[in-house]
């Protein structure tokens, strides 16, 4: 617990770059630091995308998780928003958790604001009716192909997933957007939701996710997945919302974030 509460406070440091992950896998020659009297980092205040009565949805930097967990019990999306909201409107914010990003996927996270409209999303998520567009740098250059579809069913085992006969069905597709000398920025969309399906499915075919420890993607200063675009339909009904996250300049050929 002890460990938990220096992570969310700031106090640790890997590589000189502040980590909050307690999952952050560490490798032979990197330098951890721990500071006892470091001060609590305040997160900066989330980019919001898209807010009304029933819905809001913020841009998630990579490295913060959508809401809270065993290994990140404090300094969570929801909760960063909660208390931005209550410092700008002057009270409490409800707001109800209906999906979530890994915690090293930057992009699009969607809230809702009423209970109402939480049961509405919920059931919009799990019947397959966002339709959801990421980003991927990954590695190596992808052939002559410039788009298909990842057809592997896939098994949770531990804390990820495996491509497994026995496994549920999930269907990922993806589309070349930009090439470059070693790596291949893709558009993906996932059809089904099953937990790390993307990185799961472009390590299947040899072009791991950069940046992706957990399933073989190269080095880089983050996880290369950006969620871009969600277009859902709104609580109230009769429309849909389309909400879009501008491409982190760490995706670009030569990243520039220097911190995870």
């Amino acid at each position: 617990m002890a460990a938990r509460r220096l992570l969310a406070a700031g106090a640790v440091f890997l590589n000189g770059c502040r980590c909050r992950v307690a999952s952050r896998t560490v490798q032979p020659g990197d330098t951890v630091q721990v500071s006892s009297d470091a001060p609590p980092a305040t997160a900066p205040p989330l980019t919001i995308l898209y807010e009304d009565d029933s819905v809001i949805a913020v841009d998630k930097p990579a490295g913060m998780p959508s809401a809270p967990t065993r290994q990140a019990a404090a300094g969570s999306a929801v909760d960063t928003l909660r208390t931005q909201l209550r410092t700008r409107d002057g009270r409490p914010a409800a707001l109800w958790v209906v999906h979530r990003l890994d915690a090293d996927t930057s992009g699009v996270l969607v809230f809702a604001r009423t209970q109402a409209a939480a049961a509405a999303l919920s059931q919009a998520f799990a019947a397959q009716q966002v339709d959801k567009t990421y980003l991927a740098r990954v590695a190596g250059t992808v052939g002559e192909v410039e788009s298909g579809t990842i057809d592997l069913p896939l098994r949770g085992e531990g804390r990820g997933t495996v491509v497994a006969d026995d496994g549920k069905p999930a269907q990922t597709a993806w589309q070349v957007t930009e090439r470059a000398a070693d790596s291949t920025l893709l558009t993906v969309r996932p059809r089904t939701g099953r937990l790390h399906q993307i990185r799961v499915h472009l390590h299947a075919i040899g072009h791991p996710v950069l940046g992706d420890r957990r399933y073989g993607g190269p080095p880089a200063p983050r996880l290369m997945l950006h969620a871009a675009r969600v277009r859902l339909p709104h609580p109230t009904g009769h429309r849909y919302v389309d909400i879009e996250a501008p491409l982190p300049r760490a995706l670009s050929p030569q990243p520039a974030v220097p911190c995870p």
